[in-house]
């Protein structure tokens, strides 16, 4: 068995609220954005199934104090639904940075609670590392997609007054974009919005891509909000531009990876070797309110749980033995043709929940089943 020592991952995700409240009909999130894995019409989705719709305060704690003692990992980012709805996530980022972790937070609002009432972001801007913000477009494009009149301008104004807030520390913002047809087309007017709207650092603030994955509401319409392979080209152009004309990176491929193959040459630099990075030693693992671990962020089934994970050992055993981890780990959702690819070992083959095709996420089967295919993008 590896050393105890070595087996680390250098982000968890945690999705402290989200889902449909059975009751209410309503969910944990401030957006109502059109392509979200929640699926409003099943009253459902792949994370949050069978779930709280907020995580109790002191399982989210325990869970928190376990992953630190036993994954270490370096950053810790609060997502949902939005953390923000959480009525104690003051209490719960100042755990995590307590205990010596990076603190991020995934937010549509950006507006915080402790006990229940709203603070000052102010309050919240000692404690934390990076606030994140998902951006639909500029100005009234981002509230048509967000679903919420003001969003942008509210949004933006939090950001703004947490980059006042953090001075000369080392704080960012990080402004994230999905992947679909629309964005494609205009990113740089949402790039150049932003940096312009925020007066972004490129020294500490950043951009980042994330895909549309075919799972929630998504899936409904997928062939309208997937990525499309031929305005690839463009918006890469785009993304490098920017970078080297006015020095802002972007995170192109960590956890939402794209197959090398569908990806000109030129732009390969851009890219992150070893590709999905989800489940991976020394990567990222997705917990979800009750302390259970997926394989991902969208993956369909919880296959562990930092509940019952409370030492290095039984986390080191975890990693390195739980049959979901070790069939992603040895490629067995991907067909012959990934398998032969030169790109293979530094590509992984794209993403894994692309892969699955209408079964979602390859892995969701009990007993470790398997469907075999390749990402949609893999040429």
């Amino acid at each position: 068995m590896r050393s105890i020592s070595s087996i680390t991952v250098n982000e968890v995700d945690f999705h402290i609220c989200g889902g449909v409240d059975p009751k209410t009909g309503l969910k944990a999130c401030s957006g109502k954005c059109p392509y979200c894995y929640v699926d409003m019409v099943k009253k459902s989705n792949p994370v949050f199934k069978e779930l709280p719709v907020f995580g109790d305060k002191a399982t989210l704690m325990q869970a928190i104090r376990n992953i630190r003692k036993t994954a270490r990992p370096k950053d810790f980012v609060f997502v949902g639904g939005d953390p923000c709805e959480h009525d104690n996530l003051m209490e719960l980022i100042k755990l995590a940075k307590g205990l010596g972790m990076n603190v991020a937070v995934l937010s549509n609002t950006h507006v915080y609670k402790m006990d229940g009432r709203v603070i000052p972001i102010e309050w919240v801007t000692p404690f934390v590392d990076e606030l994140a913000f998902t951006l639909h477009g500029i100005g009234d494009r981002h509230d048509s997609v967000n679903g919420n009149i003001g969003a942008y301008r509210n949004g933006m104004w939090q950001l703004k007054k947490f980059m006042s807030a953090r001075g000369t520390t080392d704080k960012a913002v990080s402004i994230l974009m999905n992947f679909v047809p629309y964005t494609m087309r205009h990113l740089e007017e949402m790039m150049i919005g932003a940096i312009e709207e925020l007066q972004m650092d490129p020294e500490r603030d950043y951009f980042a891509i994330q895909r549309i994955a075919p799972t929630g509401l998504a899936k409904n319409d997928y062939e309208r909000w997937k990525v499309r392979r031929d305005l690839l080209p463009g918006a890469l152009r785009t993304l490098k531009d920017i970078r080297e004309r006015l020095g802002f990176e972007t995170k192109l491929d960590t956890i939402d990876v794209f197959p090398w193959c569908s990806i000109p040459e030129e732009y390969h630099d851009m890219l992150h070797e070893g590709g999905c990075q989800w489940g991976q030693p020394n990567g990222v693992l997705s917990v979800v309110q009750d302390g259970g671990i997926q394989r991902c962020a969208l993956s369909e089934r919880t296959i562990g749980s930092f509940l019952e994970i409370d030492t290095r050992e039984k986390f080191t055993r975890f990693m390195l033995d739980n049959p979901t981890l070790r069939a992603f780990r040895e490629h067995r959702h991907l067909e012959d043709r990934c398998l032969r690819c030169e790109y293979l070992d530094r590509c992984g083959g794209g993403c894994v929940i692309a892969v699955g095709g209408e079964d979602g996420d390859p892995y969701a089967v009990d007993g470790g089943v398997v469907c075999t295919g390749r990402d949609y993008l893999a040429l």
